[in-house]
């Protein structure tokens, strides 16, 4: 169906639609027309420029034809003046009479000649006017239809629109993520794209945008989303991210939780500000693919609208203006409809009314034959309005063409197979872009400022702005080089932030007691209160309170005093270090000289016990000197002689003996 409808719309061009500069001096164009025969007469109001006299209109009549494809090749090639089906056949003559004071002139079909022929079959009956010289040569041909039509059951064919009203990145790489947005010309970029909007229309709108009207630097920012909910209030919007986003980019890149964060902040704004619950079909990407849709159907998208190059062509065919079944990674299937670019291409010509004539006539045949309604979608910002207008004007007469939102569009019967079974069909995507080296930049300043949060006491507008400039930074508005200005104001920003802090070291610090409270002074050169965690560690110190504090630095000199107990006299070092209260950020290290001069309860009693010790070792040394006898010695007695030792069994005598004085005079 496609197909056809674009070489209709390229045959009508060639036949009605040569460019401005090469229209002919004399044509026939229509004012008004009876579109549905009636119990009144038909009437064509024509306008007729250029040269009338001696010119002639020839009007010829033909059977009705009931298939609006057969009907679409009549007006590329009219039936000539001997074709077969012909039922009415006359000329009108002397035009410059019949158009005196006017422009426009009036034909009327001899209703008593063949008004009964007119009613007696239903369909579209073909009308040929000519514009001819004398001779019959042909000045110009205007081709339409009347519509003769019963009240007997047929489908529906309605149109849905989509418009596009995105606004460019508002929020600029800046440390406070001011804005620059112009209210006035947002509401004007709204206004154009659903201005005359003919019915339901999903408006694409980017809830950055009315973030920034909401920032307070926003002048006239509040009235400005007043404006623009009155003007949302009769069309959708679908679910979009925050800013616009390459789905398929983040997901590949491993940041489908970034995704989805975009799309539930992007709801947020819709509904807070709008008080509109966003719509849950979109426009996808030309690089949706399955697991993106399984990544769109968790953040709530039920539906989507597509290109007709993001389907085969066979497929597109086979559709015929029906919610086609496209299968996310996990076979679950979602609805699609095509945006119908050549039927978009058809709704143009020199004449508006006569193309929007020939639309509305083969429309209302496809009603009469088509099984199942149908849904043609239009995007508002490309279509011809004035043609599409017209044909909507002739639409608010039948039943049988009209409008619809995409949502209720979406929910109608699905295109079915040869088999009758729901089509089925595999969206044709292109690579995504490399958001890879984005992606990586954006975790690590996001860590980096969520170690900045923590710091801050309390946490104030400088962490939330910066957390608005690294959403931001995803916006597809913003090429590789942009993007990184983005990041690169959150990665300066923290860098400076954990810059500015250091630990007085003071001169080697005297302990004359075993327990004592130390101080340590340490500088915070911000201008903002911050909170750290201090360590402290030394191998001859022990810190009753513990060795790590979490505390709030101020502005300037702070002093933390420190319980301590030496271990041992002497000197000793202790390291302070100063981190972020999740410990990513090291903020400064530094180190302190100890001298202890006391002596401790254990070291006392092991010197007393050693003294002890040694006075006992002294006194029995001393007394055991006295106690030993002293041996006389007779100056001139000779030195003994040395005893040889006794032949082996022999008594030993002691040398030392004396022999008894008795012993001789006994014997």
């Amino acid at each position: 169906m496609a197909a056809i409808v674009t070489i209709l719309g390229v045959a009508f061009t060639s036949l009605f639609g040569s460019p401005a500069g090469a229209q002919p001096d004399t044509r026939i164009d229509l004012v008004a027309q009876t579109t549905f025969v009636t119990d009144d007469p038909v009437v064509f109001d024509l306008r007729i420029t250029g040269a009338l006299t001696d010119r002639r209109l020839n009007v010829r009549v033909f059977e009705p034809i009931d298939d609006h494809q057969t009907l679409a090749t009549v007006w590329a090639n009219p039936p000539g003046e001997e074709s077969v089906g012909q039922i009415a056949n006359f000329d009108i003559v002397d035009l410059a009479t019949l158009t005196e004071g006017s422009d426009v002139l009036s034909i009327t079909l001899p209703d008593e000649e063949i008004g009964l022929i007119l009613r007696r079959e239903t369909g579209a009956l073909p009308v040929v006017i000519e514009l001819q010289e004398e001779d019959g040569t042909v000045v110009d041909t205007f081709v339409t239809a009347i519509v003769v039509d019963d009240d007997g059951r047929s489908s529906r064919i309605d149109f849905g629109f989509i418009s596009d009203a995105r606004a460019p990145l508002a929020h600029t790489a800046t440390i406070d993520a001011s804005v620059n947005i112009d209210p006035a010309a947002t509401i004007d970029r709204l206004t154009e794209a659903i201005d005359d909007a003919p019915g339901p229309t999903l408006v694409r709108f980017t809830p950055e945008t009315i973030t920034a009207l909401a920032n307070p630097q926003t002048t006239d920012g509040l009235a400005a989303i007043d404006t623009i909910r009155s003007l949302l209030t009769r069309h959708q919007v679908p679910l979009s991210p925050w800013v616009e986003i390459d789905e398929a980019a983040w997901r590949g890149a491993g940041e489908g939780d970034r995704v989805f964060a975009q799309y539930a902040q992007g709801q947020a704004v819709m509904e807070d500000f709008l008080a509109i619950t966003p719509a849950s079909v979109v426009p996808f990407d030309f690089d949706t693919d399955p697991e993106t849709l399984s990544l769109l159907r968790s953040v709530g998208v039920t539906g989507g609208v597509v290109e007709p190059e993001q389907l085969n062509p066979a497929d597109l065919d086979r559709a015929d203006n029906r919610p086609i079944a496209v299968a996310d990674a996990n076979g679950v299937t979602m609805p699609v409809l095509v945006i119908d670019r050549a039927f978009e291409a058809s709704l143009d010509g020199l004449d508006p009314e006569l193309v929007a004539q020939h639309r509305f006539t083969e429309l209302v045949l496809r009603a009469r034959t088509a099984g199942t309604n149908r849904a043609i979608v239009l995007d508002l910002a490309t279509v011809d309005h004035v043609v599409l207008n017209h044909l909507l004007e002739l639409a608010a007469g039948t039943g049988r063409v009209g409008t619809a939102s995409l949502t209720e569009l979406l929910n109608r019967s699905p295109a079915r197979d040869a088999t009758g079974a729901v089509l089925r069909a595999e969206l044709i995507t292109t690579e995504p872009g490399d958001v890879a080296g984005a992606a990586s930049d954006l975790r690590l300043n996001e860590a980096l400022l969520i170690s900045y949060a923590e710091m801050v006491a309390p946490a104030d507008t400088p962490v939330v702005a910066l957390q608005t400039v690294l959403t931001a930074a995803m916006s597809d508005a913003l090429s590789t080089e942009e993007r990184r200005t983005y990041t690169d104001i959150v990665f300066n920003l923290v860098s400076n932030g954990a810059a500015d802090f250091s630990v007085v070291e003071a001169s080697r610090i005297t302990l004359a007691t075993r327990t004592a409270t130390l101080p340590i002074e340490i500088r915070n050169d911000q201008t903002l209160p911050i909170n750290v965690i201090v360590r402290v560690t030394s191998e001859k110190l022990r810190f009753p309170s513990g060795d790590q504090f979490q505390i709030v630095l101020e502005p300037g000199l702070n002093l933390l005093e420190l319980p301590v107990e030496t271990v041992a006299s002497g000197d000793a070092r202790m390291q302070v270090s100063i981190t972020s209260p999740d410990d990513r950020l090291n903020l400064a290290t530094g180190a302190l000289d100890i001298r202890s001069t006391a002596v401790s309860g254990l070291g006392l009693i092991v010197s007393v016990v050693a003294f002890a010790v040694l006075l006992t070792w002294w006194a029995r040394t001393i007394a055991r000197v006295r106690r030993q006898p002293r041996t006389a010695s007779v100056p001139g007695d000779p030195p003994e002689e040395p005893t040889a030792p006794p032949p082996d069994g022999a008594p030993v005598t002691s040398p030392t003996t004396d022999p008894d004085p008795n012993q001789g005079e006994a014997s």
